[in-house]
């Protein structure tokens, strides 16, 4: 009588080959992800009513593109990284709502060839207010 081993083997090896197969793409994904971002991040973040949309360094300067999205006019606007050696940057920002506006900032912590990362603190004035408002964020960028 016609006895069915080789469809009993071949349906073990395919068992098999199915959790081998999967597991190559884990493994593969969980590479792709940790591996292949290894190159140096340009992250920036600013708190409301600011928005960070780039950043860039060069040693001794950190230039910030940030945009006022508050919905009004701010003025009073300082700009600066803490811990880096930051000057402060006080004329550069204006707080015209929705431009991005560029600051550059003076920071000894900007070294060739090294990833920049601080915290940045903002103050700035509402339209008819005296008391100053704080808006922080954080940078990380490449250093060229």
């Amino acid at each position: 009588m016609y006895k069915k081993r080789g469809q009993a083997a071949l349906e073990f090896l395919m068992t098999y080959g199915w959790a081998i197969l999967s597991a190559i793409i884990v493994i593969g994904a969980l590479g792709s992800y940790f591996y292949f971002n290894q190159g140096g991040s340009n992250t920036i973040y600013v708190n409301a009513p600011f928005y960070g949309v780039a950043s860039s360094a060069v040693a001794g300067t950190v230039s910030l593109e940030i945009t006022n999205k508050g919905g009004e006019d701010i003025s009073s606007v300082t700009v600066n990284i803490t811990g880096q050696g930051c000057t402060a940057d006080t004329t550069n920002f204006d707080g015209t709502l929705n431009t991005p506006q560029i600051i550059a900032l003076a920071c000894t912590g900007a070294v060739s060839g090294s990833e920049f990362k601080g915290d940045i603190v903002m103050t700035y004035l509402r339209p008819g207010s005296a008391l100053p408002l704080t808006s922080t964020g954080s940078v990380s960028t490449s250093v060229a």
